[in-house]
């Protein structure tokens, strides 16, 4: 029955996709994962701990407290200790990945109705949202990629052809090493391509799989609310004032609501767990966001050289990119648990029965508290934050060139 449904292939095609991107960094299958997918999943690990370890010793190892080489290396500590946070916490809450991986794929379909054209809609459009958002970062990761994994090669090149430079050594990212880097130039700088992509490829996948799973649960509120719209047709509300058929469908619309609630209150604790998984990374962007905003936007301003400000441009548009989609879901999904109030008042409820009357109020009464995503629990991550961060960072902005300039 599920796979006669055209619906669900919809959703099953993109769960599919984040399959074949999960299973390429070793995070897929959630659960029984083969002995070579475990060791390529602590290999991996491994290697990114190794370079935030690199990052950190490099930051702490220079001779003079260059503010600029400090903003060089910060910001790429920063992504890759998000990355360690990510990789390590889907790891340890697989089980509550695969619950809803699954949920999405076999589980919430009693309630789609095939033949709705409202439920066509809504699936339509929340797929399409997830395409589009999980092609971008896929876009844009491969880009950001081979942008910052190319760039210093060709920019030495260039600089080789045109005007001579010999001396100058430029890597993806500065890292610290134990020999010369310099004279074993070409095994750090494959080193550094390799984790580069690496680094990328593990946090744009946790970036794809938490949007897809808030999208989703999205859409499926949007549904759980046109039920609840639906819960009493017009032909039911004319038999119930005929006295036809009474029992039968005051029955039904109470078997109705309690799969709802049922659905609801699944949601509402997944959710609620998913919050708790992406606190830290989410706490860590809101504290550190801002001024890494400011910081490398300004760097990308003020320096001269060609190199430093693509570098530090990418930066700047990496960071600007992982707040907003931080910000964006968490508001979508809190707008979204808000609605189905909504729902329930645009409901046929007054001709419901005095039970189902009692069942909406204990489930409005449920949604007066929204889904939210939150920084550990100290901040909402919302459009508002987004916009405090951007006014935050700009007035650093403000201040650093009013010092400086």
């Amino acid at each position: 029955m599920l796979e006669a449904n055209p619906l669900r292939q919809e959703i099953v095609r993109e769960l599919e996709f984040l399959q074949s991107m999960g299973t390429k960094i070793f995070l897929y299958p959630f659960i029984g994962r083969k002995m070579l997918e475990m060791f390529g999943y602590i290999i991996t690990y491994i290697l990114v701990l190794c370079t935030a370890v690199q990052l950190a010793l490099t930051l702490f190892s220079f001779s003079t407290k260059d503010w600029l080489e400090i903003i060089n290396v910060a910001p790429n500590l920063g992504v890759v200790v998000m990355t360690v946070i990510k990789y390590t916490k889907i790891q340890i809450h697989k089980e509550l990945y695969d619950e809803i991986f699954n949920h999405f794929r076999d589980d919430m379909w009693n309630i789609v109705g095939q033949n709705s054209p409202e439920h066509k809609h809504i699936i339509m459009k929340y797929k399409w949202i997830t395409v589009m958002i999980n092609r971008f970062l896929l876009y844009y990761s491969i880009l950001l990629t081979i942008v910052v994994n190319s760039f210093p090669y060709l920019v030495m090149l260039y600089e080789n052809k045109a005007n001579g430079v010999t001396d100058e050594y430029l890597y993806p990212f500065d890292g610290w090493y134990p020999f010369d880097k310099v004279k074993w130039y070409t095994g750090a700088y494959i080193w550094e391509s390799c984790m580069t992509a690496v680094v990328v490829c593990v946090y744009g996948f946790s970036n794809m799989i938490h949007a897809s799973y808030i999208i989703f649960i999205c859409m499926e509120l949007r549904i759980l609310g046109n039920c609840l719209e639906e819960i009493l047709s017009p032909e039911n509300v004319a038999e119930l004032s005929e006295g036809r058929n009474v029992t039968l469908i005051h029955s039904t619309v109470i078997r109705k609501l309690k799969i709802i609630i049922a659905k609801h209150e699944f949601l509402a604790k997944r959710s609620a767990k998913l919050d708790a998984v992406l606190g830290d990374a989410m706490l860590l962007n809101y504290s550190l966001g801002a001024i890494f905003i400011c910081l490398t936007a300004f760097t990308f301003m003020v320096v001269d050289n060609l190199y430093k400000s693509v570098r530090y441009f990418f930066m700047f548009a990496s960071l600007l990119v992982e707040i907003f989609n931080q910000c964006f879901i968490g508001q979508v999904l809190s707008d979204h648990s808000e609605n189905l109030t909504n729902a329930v008042y645009f409901s046929n409820w007054p001709n419901a029965s005095p039970e189902a009357k009692k069942i909406m109020l204990m489930l409005v009464m449920r949604t007066q508290k929204p889904f939210e995503l939150t920084g550990n629990g100290y901040f909402v991550m919302n459009m508002n934050t987004f916009s405090s961060i951007c006014s935050t960072s700009y007035q650093f902005f403000n201040l650093l060139r009013t010092v400086y300039l």
